[in-house]
């Protein structure tokens, strides 16, 4: 996902000409939500508001981000998981990347509180939302069939996934009701969960969603989250997937849940464990 490239949205103008209609302009959309205008912006205004989440939870929560992603760097935590990649720099020189450049390392709750919002008298900025960021990641899903064929040794198996539809106004509430629905079809508790990767496209959604889940927050995005680390879109589940398994890895832990919201409210919640 080349987000420094390729604006949000670029492809819809082409469906547009094709004679698709733009998202959320259906005339089923506007009879059901007369007047409303969706944005994630918004969305993550209103998932604050409901669940009671002030300004400074949400920058203390992007602080954790910052501080847990700088320590997994300086720790090497994700050496096993990163490929570094060629480039250059800002003066043009050959360079190697080899970690995520959106950390701030030298991050503070003062330098948080400093940011504006997005919008007047709310409580989003840029510092409590997902980065623009450039990425990519690879997950190969095999059956007993294309293990047999190809040799290779599991790392983990998926015990259960879901796919849910919530509310398309607060957009972003989607991972709650999918996770329940994933521990329920593998029938276990977010007490059995070792490890949760939950999505940080604002702070407001792993904040509400550890609130419904009743979920242990010292177990939530122990490396930092998409505040940190950036937020590729279309790359961010496949990352968050290696992630999750590489942690639970180097900890030897049992099962991982991974959850993430999508465009008009959909989500997704994924089981692991660990072979």
């Amino acid at each position: 996902e080349v987000m420094s490239m390729v604006p949000i949205g670029a492809a819809v103008t082409d469906g547009y000409n094709a004679g698709h209609g733009l998202p959320f302009d259906s005339e089923g959309m506007k009879a059901r939500y007369p007047g409303v205008f969706f944005s994630q912006f918004t969305g993550a205004e209103l998932v604050a508001d409901k669940w009671n989440l002030s300004r400074q939870d949400l920058d203390n929560f992007a602080l954790e981000s910052h501080q847990k992603a700088a320590h997994a760097t300086e720790s090497k935590y994700f050496d096993r998981e990163i490929l570094p990649v060629e480039g250059r720099n800002a003066e043009g020189m050959n360079d190697l990347v080899m970690a995520d450049e959106g950390i701030r390392f030298d991050a503070s709750i003062e330098k948080l509180a400093g940011l504006k919002t997005v919008t007047e008298g709310g409580v989003i900025t840029a510092g409590n939302a997902s980065q623009i960021t450039d990425g990519a990641a690879a997950v190969m899903v095999c059956n007993d069939a294309g293990l047999n064929k190809i040799k290779a040794n599991p790392r983990a198996e998926i015990v259960s996934i879901s796919v849910v539809g919530d509310d398309p106004v607060f957009m972003l509430t989607g991972p709650i009701p999918a996770s329940f629905k994933a521990l329920e079809a593998a029938n276990l508790s977010i007490e059995d969960m070792d490890l949760y990767e939950v999505n940080e496209a604002f702070a407001p959604v792993p904040l509400a969603w550890a609130s419904d889940l009743k979920a242990d927050k010292s177990k939530l995005n122990v490396n930092g989250g998409a505040m940190a680390l950036g937020h590729p879109l279309g790359a961010t589940g496949a990352k968050l997937m290696t992630t999750l398994l590489h942690e639970m890895e180097r900890r030897e832990a049992n099962y991982g849940l991974q959850a993430i919201c999508e465009g008009g409210g959909t989500a997704n919640a994924t089981i692991i464990k660990r072979l």
